[in-house]
């Protein structure tokens, strides 16, 4: 389907909201979004309107890309923020992932024990989230999503004043995780 403007693919997504369990399954490409509950809070971050923290795309599958299901957040950009984020809140300790060998391992860091099952937990409890399935320019759609609708969580494609904090916690999850890297 094809969408004329960011603000009414942003309306098509925003009615669209549900719990994250109730997330249809979609195959195809397309954009998504991610928004706080009515009373969720998110440490040190102020949404966007309707409580918006960020939008996405993928190109193959939108049922894949779902960071709901996400075995864990070494694979999610979204996942690595909000878990570091939510540190403190949930008790998390950030691991590097996979090998943990590489640098890349610790840039890419995931949640020990049972911290990826906790961050899952937040999510279902207060996160919403919605998808689109377009046959477009799925990159485009996003990019103009993501700079008319001011996502705090999206660090790049618009000046987000909040990119500092977010930046700074995702920083802290990586210094942790490169503690913890095996000897080459």
């Amino acid at each position: 389907m094809i969408v004329e403007t960011p603000t009414a693919l942003a309306d098509q997504l925003l009615a669209k909201r549900c719990r994250l369990p109730d997330l249809p399954r979609l195959g195809g490409a397309g954009v998504y979004i991610f928004c706080l509950s009515p009373d969720a809070i998110l440490p040190a971050i102020m949404p966007a309107a309707s409580n918006l923290l960020y939008v996405g795309m993928t190109d193959q599958s939108l049922e894949l890309r779902n960071h709901f299901l996400h075995r864990d957040s070494g694979r999610s950009t979204l996942r690595r923020s909000l878990g570091s984020l939510l540190v403190e809140t949930l008790g998390l300790r950030a691991v590097p992932r996979g090998s943990q060998v590489s640098e890349r391992d610790a840039t890419n860091y995931c949640f020990a024990d049972d911290g990826e099952e906790k961050l899952s937990a937040w999510m279902a409890a207060n996160l919403l989230g919605a998808q689109y399935e377009l046959d477009c320019d799925v990159r485009g759609a996003e990019k103009a999503l993501i700079a008319a609708l001011r996502p705090p969580l999206n660090l790049t494609d618009w000046p987000n004043p909040q990119k500092p904090i977010v930046s700074a916690a995702r920083e802290r999850c990586r210094a942790r995780a490169r503690m913890l890297l095996a000897p080459r």
